[in-house]
């Protein structure tokens, strides 16, 4: 039990005193009685033992033989043993001496044998009593050469016994006036306090509305509405701290940049979200708390933060990050998946005292790829269009120029052949573009598995006969299943995958178009044994304009959009598209759609609740 009312306190104070001075009295009592007793009994012994060393040296030899120690023993309470000078028991009137062991190292004993008389006291092994002893010396017997009596402090107990329950009964009755007066005498005084100590527990479960009404005695009616004018102000204050607190933390979390509070030694105090997704990989991340060092390991942003609290102007730097790593070595291990950040560090300054710094993060990485995408674009579109442009403009003008009705033939023929070029170009940029619309859904209906790979293969055919090449095609569907999708679409990114195919190919050699179909999926694959894909090119490939052999690709009158196209056919439909290449051996592009879309899914299941009502 705890006491901490003043209530129990002034009762528990005044138990203590009275059991105090009840304590110290039974203290002082037995202690003078165990004395008393103790000096009684040595007395006694010494008495007895001045009595039977005469009977020892005056009497026969083995005086203790004849019964009457065994009888003196009895009428006194105290044991007597005799002890040559070996240790060696004589006659012990309790116990047998067969049982007893040897003697001459007991303390009493020892002391004796050297001073002629000895005392000691030691408790009973059996009773849990304490036993004085008396040792005496004899000096003119033959075989007898200590005399030990002792006895057992039986008294001494029964003393303490009577004592106790004489001492606890008079400490309850104490205990119990001491209760009834004390709680009658404060009870005025208690009565207020707790009405101020429950108005105190509202106040800390947050309800600061709460009111009470204390009247006397005065102190603590002025202590009560001082509470409550205190609990009014607070709550107003609060009020207005959570309303700010709100708005700040709404503001935090939805900026689209990190924000990093840090205080002087670069601890960090506050990190919004967005920093947390920018600097830690982990699914709970908490870095309030940790140093900046531990979760930015750049030297120079340390050194830019740093200069910032020095000179208290901004300080900004863009810096490379691959998971933990920062700056060059991003660079180096990250490679492709760098992200480029953009710090900005501002000093907080309060009162012309410094606080700390406000590091701003923000990930530049999409515009920076978006950057080089447009330019990216724009100068392959540009180069795209230079050399049917330049042809187009050098044979008009040499058409002009020229009266041969053969030649103006063959310039026509270049003219007319640059600007189909020009349009594929355009229309397959128009294609994208409809593709790469955030809403992008083509209309889709169900569709032969056969009627695809047919007009696939008819979209080709010429292509194959011009280069003496075989397209081979393969269709597994033994549950003749058709195939949810915008035909027309499938057609166009399967063609462009031959084609690719052939355009990488040797002469004569043959292509594999298949599909196999089952209740989930359709699995779509072009096989060659083509010149293959380089392993770091591999990922590359389904970007717009790029070529792994730009000059082959030119040469065949490749736009650089064919595998681009594919890759957002494919994402339309909720697909899939991979290849797998060996140098030299050829590639295989695969093409993994669902038969059926979450659309079509969902239609289903409302007509079926439909029908089902």
């Amino acid at each position: 039990m705890k006491f901490k009312s003043i209530r129990s306190r002034l009762v528990l104070l005044t138990t203590l005193i009275l059991a105090l001075s009840l304590t110290g009295s039974a203290w002082i009592a037995n202690t003078a009685f165990s004395s008393t007793l103790r000096k009684t009994t040595y007395a006694e012994l010494a008495d007895n033992a001045e009595y039977l060393s005469t009977l020892i040296t005056s009497s026969s030899p083995d005086p203790w033989l004849g019964g009457h120690f065994q009888a003196y023993a009895q009428s006194t309470s105290t044991r007597i043993t005799l002890i040559d000078r070996e240790g060696v028991v004589l006659f012990d009137s309790e116990y047998p001496i067969q049982t007893l062991d040897n003697h001459l190292w007991r303390e009493e004993i020892q002391a004796a044998l050297d001073t002629g008389v000895a005392t000691s006291e030691r408790k009973s092994a059996t009773q849990g009593l304490p036993v004085l002893y008396y040792a005496l010396r004899i000096n003119d017997h033959p075989t007898v050469s200590v005399l030990r009596l002792s006895r057992a402090l039986d008294q001494l107990v029964g003393y303490q016994r009577s004592y106790l329950n004489l001492f606890f009964g008079g400490l309850g009755v104490l205990i119990l006036l001491s209760l009834v007066i004390t709680a009658f005498s404060i009870t005025m005084l208690t009565r207020p306090l707790e009405l101020i100590k429950a108005l105190s527990r509202r106040y800390a479960q947050g309800d600061l509305s709460a009111h009470t009404t204390v009247e006397s005695p005065q102190e603590l009616s002025d202590l009560s509405k001082t509470m409550q004018e205190m609990a009014f102000l607070l709550k107003t204050k609060l009020e207005e701290v959570e309303s700010d607190k709100t708005q700040l933390e709404t503001i935090l979390e939805n900026l689209s940049e990190g924000l990093l509070l840090l205080d002087t030694s670069l601890v960090i105090q506050v990190a919004n979200h967005e920093a947390l997704a920018l600097l830690t990989e982990s699914e709970h991340p908490d870095l309030v708390g940790k140093r900046l060092d531990h979760i930015i390991s750049s030297r120079e942003v340390l050194i830019m933060c740093n200069a910032c609290m020095e000179d208290g102007k901004p300080h900004s730097m863009t810096i490379a990050q691959y998971g933990h790593l920062f700056g060059e070595t991003a660079l180096v291990v990250g490679k492709r998946k760098t992200k480029t950040l953009k710090l900005l560090a501002c000093a907080v300054v309060s009162s012309g005292k410094m606080e700390g710094v406000v590091l701003s993060i923000n990930d530049m990485t999409e515009l920076r790829r978006l950057e080089n995408i447009r330019k990216e674009f724009v100068a392959n579109v540009s180069h795209e269009l230079k050399t049917p442009i330049t042809s187009i403009a050098g044979f008009s003008e040499a058409l002009l120029d020229s009266s041969q009705k053969e030649e103006r033939q063959h310039f026509l023929y270049i003219i007319n052949r640059q600007a189909i070029h020009m349009q594929h170009i355009v229309e397959d940029l128009l294609l994208l573009s409809s593709l790469e619309q955030q809403n992008a859904s083509p209309v889709k209906t169900w569709t032969m598995a056969s009627q695809i790979l047919e007009e696939t293969e008819e979209q080709c055919k010429y292509r194959f006969e011009e280069k003496g090449s075989i397209l081979t095609i393969k269709l597994i569907n033994p549950e003749n299943l058709d195939l949810f999708v915008n035909g027309m679409l499938i057609v166009q990114a399967l063609t462009n995958l031959v084609i690719n195919a052939l355009t990488y190919s040797e002469a004569g050699s043959e292509v594999v178009l298949s599909l196999k179909l089952d209740e989930k999926s359709a699995l779509f694959t072009v096989q060659d044994s083509g010149i293959g894909i380089p392993k770091e090119d591999a990922q590359r490939i389904f970007e717009r304009f790029y070529r792994v052999d730009a000059g082959r690709s030119r040469s065949q009158g490749g736009t650089g959009l064919g595998l681009s196209i594919v890759k957002h056919i494919v994402a339309v439909h909720g697909g899939v598209v991979s290849v797998a290449s060996t140098m030299g051996k050829g590639s295989t592009f695969t093409i993994k759609l669902p038969r059926s879309t979450s659309e079509l899914n969902d239609m289903k299941a409302k007509s079926d609740s439909l029908y089902q009502l």
